[in-house]
């Protein structure tokens, strides 16, 4: 498991417990997911790039562009899924999948790239 899975994770539960006391932890939950698919997404996609960039620099720099966009339309749609269509509370979600993504932070400490 990657050391950036391992630590947004963790910041995903820890969110998700104290929703919980608040009886939102369905909202929480779901905003930990939408989380764990944009880190297991952009994950598969550095690896994919690393790899096409090897043989082309500027296939390795597409495929990452078409992430950004294809991770874009399928957070929106996530989000509108579980506000408009489960009725989660939006609180919850949010501030459980934005806490997450803080956390890469932590991961990108002394790198020089963000491939590193």
């Amino acid at each position: 498991m990657s050391q950036s899975l391992m630590i947004q994770g963790l910041i995903g539960l820890v969110v998700l417990i104290a929703f919980a006391f608040k009886g939102l932890w369905a909202s929480a939950l779901y905003g930990l997911f939408i989380g764990l698919v944009n880190v297991v997404l952009l994950g598969w996609t550095f690896q994919k790039a690393n790899q096409r960039a090897a043989e082309n620099p500027k296939s390795g720099i597409l495929i990452l562009y078409l992430s950004a966009v294809i991770r874009f339309v399928l957070l929106a749609v996530l989000f509108v899924l579980g506000l408009s269509l489960l009725k989660l509370d939006p609180m919850a979600v949010v501030l459980t999948f934005v806490l997450m993504q803080a956390g890469q932070m932590f991961n990108l400490k002394g790198k020089r790239r963000l491939t590193d």
